[in-house]
């Protein structure tokens, strides 16, 4: 792919970008890890594309049928329904709270639309004859008097030997066998399961081999699929592929659509893809276009990117696609993001532990924006990365309180005391110092690693920290020529323009911090996006003789 590609794909000549975010179990707030993963890439990506003149629609939905549930509710000693309302509405506070919310976010329980769409094709693949009933083994816990499906029962991966629940494992992503999973244990009593058969509902996933090895052709020509996805594809396609099981007999979920069916359930992982097809149901209506969604999702120029956390990499690049495939009619996803683990102070984030940062509690206590550049800095996209309080201490320290404010006061204090509160007049050249180059080299470098074709918001958070140290490191120089005449005019200039680029190139990172100083430097702000405006070209984004104020309140504050 090359740079013209990554730096032009964002424009508006995409008809229509539908983006998803990994559907979250509601047995818990999201911690830093969940935040660091799919939820911030996606709302990065979507403010991104607007900002860029996209139209974009951001779905998800809580997985509220999720077997996970129930389990926590158990362990609550409250029912399933109450635990997922309950941490649904938690979750979707926390996301507010780092304004990585959606444009629509179902909660299953209290939307039926969601299981009226997941039935409707459900049914659409059973009356094509997409799907087999077969039977199978599943495990049965004597003790508790249950079949026992992934987060019922735990053991070790069938595959690497890593710990793993019943359907697929967080280490290497494979999926297990039905009944296969080593040195099983029912999670409710800890006994040891016995195997018996049970007709389910499956998948023929064999069947689309070809076709999805086309299809993977295909996107990655346009897009940058992260190496660990290439990876465990070719794993993955190195066997044959597995008969996928999409049914299960339970009391807690949708039920099967089919007579005779009483008592058996469609499986989550199943439901998923058209979970973000429900989502974007409810959006379109929402906006008063209740039919659109179909169109969205069957015109060839929408671009569909999901982003998931590695251990999701077989539904959405695998089971899904080819559902969507076996449907017929549908988009398939241009692009799958995955994120490795996110690590808190050099071990594993774990609910179950309580060894986790709670997002809810932590943005209450700090900015928004800072732990969004922060988690953009030091996010684990390729491999597994930590976060430890130190360091983010360190980032708002560094980077934007003796970084980007400091910048900002030094550079307003100097067109207040010697310019009478307007920008200077005069064109900034090469030899007027690192901010004359920043605008143009901070522009071209973020409009390639915010695109969706090779996404990196690490790149980016990493390209404006450079800037702004660049910027900062001037500032003695800028001092020193004061008085000089024209010299120190254009130097001057050269900086508030490369500060205003600073704040709307960072706007998908940091939007309230990026309004809040666009605002002040008189960059219009859209209303309908609160973002400014991408840079076009050589255009100035503050003109000679725009007043400024003299000083700016902080906007972020000590965390050490």
């Amino acid at each position: 792919m090359s740079e013209n590609q990554r730096n032009t794909e964002t424009s508006s000549t995409v008809a229509h970008h539908i983006v998803t975010s990994a559907p979250p179990n509601p047995n818990g707030d999201l911690h830093l890890g969940h935040l660091s993963g799919p939820f911030l890439g996606a709302d990065v990506l979507t403010r991104h594309l607007r900002q860029r003149g996209g139209n974009v629609s951001y779905v998800g939905y809580s997985d509220e049928h999720s077997c996970y549930v129930p389990r926590r509710a158990a362990e609550l000693g409250s029912t399933a329904h109450r635990t997922a309302l309950t941490f649904g509405s938690r979750m979707e506070e926390t996301l507010a709270l780092g304004a990585m919310h959606h444009d629509w976010f179902t909660r299953p329980l209290t939307t039926p639309r969601h299981d009226e769409i997941v039935q409707r094709f459900f049914t659409g693949l059973w009356e094509q004859g997409r799907l087999e009933v077969r039977t199978l083994p599943v495990f049965w816990c004597a003790h508790c008097e249950r079949e026992l499906y992934e987060a019922e029962v735990r053991g070790e991966c069938q595959f690497c030997g890593a710990a793993s629940d019943g359907v697929y494992c967080e280490a290497c992503g494979l999926p297990q066998e039905p009944a296969a999973l080593a040195a099983p244990r029912c999670t409710a009593c800890r006994q040891t399961p016995e195997v018996r058969e049970l007709e389910r509902v499956c998948f023929p996933l064999g069947q689309y081999r070809d076709r999805l090895l086309a299809y993977y052709e295909r996107a990655q020509q346009s897009a940058e699929w992260r190496p660990r996805l290439r990876a465990y594809l070719e794993t993955l396609f190195s066997r044959e592929l597995p008969l996928t099981p999409i049914s299960r007999r339970a009391a807690y979920g949708i039920p099967v659509p089919l007579d005779g069916w009483d008592g058996h359930i469609l499986d989550t992982w199943f439901s998923g893809i058209f979970g973000y097809v429900a989502a974007t149901a409810c959006l379109t209506s929402a906006r008063g276009e209740p039919d659109a969604w179909e169109r969205l999702w069957s015109d060839p120029e929408t671009r569909i990117v999901n982003f998931i956390g590695f251990d999701c990499s077989f539904s959405h690049a695998v089971l899904w696609p080819a559902l969507l495939m076996a449907h017929g009619g549908m988009t398939l996803p241009s692009q799958v993001v995955i994120n490795e683990f996110y690590r808190l102070e050099g071990d594993k984030f774990s609910t179950s532990r309580d060894h986790a940062v709670w997002g809810g509690e932590f943005l209450r206590r700090v900015s928004a924006d800072a732990l969004r550049f922060h988690l953009c800095l030091t996010g684990p996209e390729r491999e597994q990365t930590n976060f430890a309080a130190k360091e983010f201490a360190a980032t708002v320290e560094t980077v934007l309180i003796q970084g980007v404010e400091l910048w900002t006061r030094t550079v307003l204090a100097a067109v207040a005391a010697d310019f009478g509160g307007a920008v200077p007049a005069g064109v900034p050249t090469a030899a007027d110092g690192p901010a004359a180059a920043l605008p143009q080299e901070l522009a071209e470098a973020l409009a390639g690693s915010l695109g969706a074709a090779a996404f990196s918001p690490q790149a980016a958070a990493s390209a404006l920290a450079a800037s702004i140290a660049a910027a900062v490191a001037d500032l003695p120089e800028l001092a020193r020529l004061r008085g000089t005449g024209e010299a120190y005019a254009r130097r001057v200039g050269a900086h508030v323009e490369a500060l205003a680029t600073v704040a709307v190139t960072a706007a998908a990172i940091m939007p309230g911090w990026s309004e809040y100083l666009a605002g002040h430097l008189n960059v219009p702000i859209d209303r309908a996006t609160r973002m400014p405006a991408w840079p076009a070209g050589a255009a100035r984004l503050v003109a000679p003789g725009t007043a400024l104020p003299a000083t700016l309140p902080a906007f972020f504050h000590d965390v050490s």
